[in-house]
């Protein structure tokens, strides 16, 4: 691949890479074409975003423990609504999203809830699924704070078939 600010070959491994693009810090690639120029230009291979964030969403709101405001800004991103109808759709006020979504105001253990459902309803995921998270998964959510809980997706778990990046 080359360089498209020095046009010089730049050295592409496959490797780990922090996906701070999805608006989140803890999000870890595995298995994804880094390429580096001596530029200092870098570039990255994303196979799928679409899937990969589909699967990021899953991971969220199946975690055992409350959603961070960065977290609930990808869920609601990520089923394609503004802050504005997401208010509405879940019945609060457009400033008390704002302030979830800033880390600014705690979110009650219901709302945290009804942001998972509503995620998981907007994907289109079976109604005996959401059944099943709210028996199996919601039940166990700690509401203290902690530090961030850090995925690792690697690329397999979102690509099928075999990698398409280069070694």
């Amino acid at each position: 691949m080359k360089c498209p600010t020095c046009n010089k070959k730049m050295d592409c491994k496959t490797g780990k890479y922090q996906y701070s693009e999805s608006g989140l810090d803890n999000v870890y690639l595995l298995g994804v074409e880094v390429c580096k120029c001596s530029c200092g230009e870098r570039s990255v291979s994303i196979p799928a975003i679409m899937e990969l964030h589909r699967v990021i969403g899953i991971a969220l709101v199946t975690k055992d423990t409350a959603l961070t405001g960065k977290e609930i800004k990808f869920l609601r991103k990520n089923i394609g609504i503004s802050g504005k109808v997401f208010a509405e759709v879940i019945g609060i006020d457009r400033s008390t999203l704002s302030r979830w979504e800033n880390d600014n105001q705690v979110v009650s253990k219901s709302n945290d809830r009804l942001i998972r459902l509503v995620y998981l309803n907007f994907k289109g995921i079976a109604q005996k699924k959401i059944i099943n998270q709210i028996r199996d998964k919601f039940k166990e959510i700690k509401h203290e704070k902690k530090k961030s809980f850090r995925f690792t997706i690697p690329v397999k778990d979102w690509v099928p078939g075999p990698n398409m990046c280069a070694t």
